[in-house]
């Protein structure tokens, strides 16, 4: 009988371990559920701004208008690099949950160098609040809490290696569009091209109900017959998409720059009542010494030209080869 009883008490202590087991996954399995849902939003329809704060970086707030994002209240976005902030934001799943002795150091890490996402719709405050901390150390995840929790999770991309702080951890001009111009021919009032070494290759367009072309200089080389209608039209279109190398405004030479005459100026008055000034140096005469270019034809041999913003006072890098195709000259409409 005492072997029975002791057989009996055994089976139940087995049974107590295997229930403590299964109650215990189970209780993993829903906190990866959690983690999943709680982390992320179905589709980026359900978001129209989104705050990033980093405690050393300045702090980032995007805002829908349209189908894209306006960055700072300013600033186009560059879809091609937020992209990689909305797919974390829609695709990230939980990796593991972290040992509860990680807990207290991974909690620490977040507070002193963290990053929280606010995450609004049509309201002003945010529906949803993470924060992010440092990549694992086999840097395929990253740690995540919820706002007002003390769980931290690794969060992962499906299929991708690596981890997803570096994302979200980015200045202000990395996420900024290239491009310099974005304009149809409705958009454009006025359009000034000044070559300030070869003037009598400047010109003007006055875009009314049939754009008007004038040169800037008169002289008795200046065409006689009127300039091609069509051209001086068609030439208002290969405004619609420009794209820069990229902004460079932290250049150590930037100031010495700005004081030399630039080898072009292009002054665009839009519709809305905005101008923009943009203004061209020789990139090769600057930097590695190359002689200065003078006349028109000297400007197209050049092979990168740095691009200064003036109503935006920011400065960029583009190549000739995809910027050319602006820099008629007067004569080149006949």
């Amino acid at each position: 009988m005492k072997k029975l009883i002791g057989l009996i008490l055994v089976l139940l202590l087995f049974s107590g371990i295997a229930y403590y087991l299964v109650q215990k996954d189970s209780a993993a399995d829903k906190g990866m559920v959690t983690a999943d849902r709680g982390f992320t939003v179905k589709t980026m329809e359900d978001v129209d701004k989104i705050v990033i704060k980093h405690v050393k970086l300045q702090p980032l707030i995007f805002t829908k208008e349209g189908k894209g994002w306006i960055l700072n209240g300013k600033y186009e976005v560059d879809s091609d690099v937020f992209v990689n902030v909305e797919k974390v934001l829609t695709d990230m799943t939980l990796s593991y949950i972290p040992p509860k002795n990680a807990t207290a150091n991974i909690l620490k890490s977040i507070k002193n160098n963290g990053i929280q996402v606010d995450l609004y719709k049509n309201s002003d405050r945010p529906f949803k609040i993470f924060h992010i901390g440092s990549d694992t150390q086999n840097g395929e995840g990253t740690y995540m809490i919820m706002g007002g929790s003390s769980q931290p999770y690794v969060m992962q991309l499906p299929g991708l290696k690596g981890g997803l702080r570096s994302r979200f951890e980015q200045p202000m001009k990395n996420f900024r569009t290239k491009r310099l111009f974005h304009l149809q021919p409705s958009d454009i009032v006025s359009l000034k091209m000044e070559y300030p070494k070869d003037n009598f290759a400047s010109f003007e367009i006055s875009n009314g109900k049939t754009p008007q072309l004038r040169p800037l200089v008169d002289t008795p080389d200046n065409p006689s017959s009127p300039p091609n209608e069509k051209m001086v039209a068609g030439y208002l279109m290969k405004y619609n998409n420009v794209y820069s190398e990229g902004l460079v405004a932290d250049i150590p030479e930037r100031d010495s720059i700005l004081t030399l005459t630039p080898d072009i100026i292009l002054s665009i008055k839009r519709k809305d009542g905005n101008e923009s000034i943009h203004k061209f140096f020789n990139y090769e005469h600057i930097l590695l010494g190359e002689n200065q270019p003078i006349s028109h034809q000297d400007i197209l041999q050049g092979n990168r030209y740095f691009v200064y913003d003036v109503m935006n006072d920011d400065m960029y890098t583009a190549q000739m080869r995809v910027i050319r195709h602006l820099f008629f000259s007067y004569k080149d409409f006949f």
